[in-house]
């Protein structure tokens, strides 16, 4: 069943045209990670399905519900900020800066939006808090601050705090750039446990190994277009398109 329809994508940032024209879907339970050189135009297709970003032209639908506006053509409309705020709670976003709250625990952090946007009672959303926090591997860490965890530590609880709230697609946006190399693979290991969950994930990434060996499918950007996509093992073992070729031989794959 497609979760997310893409239809013909544009956005622009004053004259520059980023996304020139995106097609793409993504089925329920699907994980698909998608590849590029910096500048193709990966976070800014990421940021337009959050709602991040507005975009020019085009359709996001998600679960059946266009996104981000209503009407087409010269009809088009921005939603309200409280319909929109509606729709972002659909989708949770993993940013690769953490975007912790530094004055609140482990515990406070995936409690927040149980609380305020979910209007959850504080005793439930504390279980329920404590319940993510031990999927991600920190429930022994629920009263620590920020500062007291290591990046691979905060990287997992904002994991925890994007999936407490249920959404039904999950962005991921270079979630191991920030990380040191040795707490990499703590937070990619975390991704491979949701994945085998029926986690329904868009993932941007330069982690080659882990696109290929997590994600059902790989999506090449090149231009602020997809260039190429198919299924990950095949796409790196019989790359298509020249411009992927030479991007994964520079990442020697």
């Amino acid at each position: 069943m497609t979760l997310l329809a893409i239809r013909g994508l544009t956005k622009n940032f004053g004259p520059v045209e980023i996304l020139k024209g995106v097609d793409l879907e993504v089925n329920k339970g699907e994980v698909v990670s998608i590849i590029g050189a910096s500048g193709s135009g990966k976070t800014t297709l990421l940021r337009c399905v959050n709602l991040l970003e507005d975009f020019n032209g085009g359709e996001i639908v998600l679960d059946g519900v266009a996104i981000g506006y209503t009407g087409a053509g010269s009809a088009r409309r921005r939603l309200g900020e409280r319909e929109l705020a509606r729709q972002r709670a659909m989708t949770g976003m993993v940013f690769q800066s953490f975007n912790l709250f530094p004055h609140l625990t482990a515990l406070g952090n995936v409690m927040l939006g149980l609380t305020k946007v979910r209007h959850m009672a504080k005793r439930e959303a504390q279980q329920l808090a404590m319940s993510w926090l031990a999927r991600v591997g920190l429930d022994d860490r629920a009263t620590h601050l920020p500062s007291q965890l290591s990046g691979g530590q905060q990287q997992r609880v904002a994991i925890a705090r994007a999936l407490a709230m249920d959404p039904k697609l999950v962005l991921l946006d270079e979630i191991t750039s920030a990380l040191d190399p040795e707490l990499v693979g703590e937070v990619l290991n975390t991704i491979k446990l949701l994945a085998k969950e029926g986690t329904t994930m868009l993932i941007v990434t330069h982690e080659m190994r882990f696109a290929r060996d997590v994600a059902h499918r790989t999506i090449f950007m090149d231009g602020g277009l997809i260039a190429e996509q198919g299924p990950s093992a095949k796409l790196f073992r019989n790359p298509k398109n020249a411009r992927l070729k030479e991007f994964l031989k520079r990442a020697n794959m």
